[in-house]
Formats: C-alpha cells, sequence, structure tokens
C-alpha cells in the first residue's frame, strides 16, 4: 500500500491509497503514522477518501498512533477526514467515533487545528 504524506497548514496529511486498511496494509500504516509523530509531528490528520473498509489492523494502527501522541513527550491529536459510511459504521460500533473526530473534507479537518 502507498501511503502518500504531505503538510497543509499546520497539520501533517497522512493519506493511505487503497481500498482496505486491514492485516496486509496497517502495518505500512502504522509505521508512517509513528514516523510522523517521531518526527514531531502532532496534529495528524488521516485522509481516508480511498479506504472503503478498515479491519482491526488498521483500527489498531491508529490506536497505536493516538497512544503515542498522548504519551510523555508528545502532545497532539489524530483527526479523521473523508471517511466514508462503512469505515465510519465500524468506528461508531466500537465507539471509537468517541476518540477521532472526523470531518467531511481535508479542508475542514485541516482548519479545525486552526
Amino acid at each position: 500500500m502507498e501511503i502518500e504524506m504531505f503538510e497543509q497548514g499546520r497539520s501533517m496529511v497522512v493519506a493511505p491509497e487503497g481500498p482496505r486498511l486491514d492485516a496486509e496494509a496497517a502495518p505500512a500504516f502504522r509505521e508512517a503514522l509513528l514516523d510522523a509523530i517521531d518526527r514531531g509531528h502532532g496534529k495528524l490528520i488521516i485522509d481516508l477518501n480511498s479506504v472503503d473498509f478498515i479491519d482491526s489492523s488498521g483500527l489498531g494502527a491508529l490506536v497505536t498512533a493516538f497512544k503515542r501522541l498522548k504519551g510523555a513527550d508528545h502532545d497532539g491529536d489524530i483527526r479523521l477526514a473523508n471517511v466514508h459510511p462503512p469505515v465510519s459504521s465500524v468506528l461508531e460500533i466500537i465507539r471509537l467515533n468517541r476518540v477521532f473526530t472526523k470531518y467531511p473534507s481535508l479542508d475542514d479537518a485541516v482548519q479545525s487545528y486552526d
């Protein structure tokens, strides 16, 4: 899986390119998130525009990154943009919608950090 990463405004956008964020794609996704955090990016936006499916591995990558951000040396947040209904349903079922704020567009997520 390719993962596009770029700065927009005061945030780092991480955009997995592919329809599935599953056990095959999650390790690379997790490493990209942790690398961004370790390089000092605390305001992360995950652009899920191309993701139609997420499983426990993909969710685990998000939670691992969130825990790293909330750790002793980091202060930040993860916000989600362009979340498709199937992914949104999974987030709601396991109540991660209470942890990760969703925005309808990347621009809205970027503006939320201002």
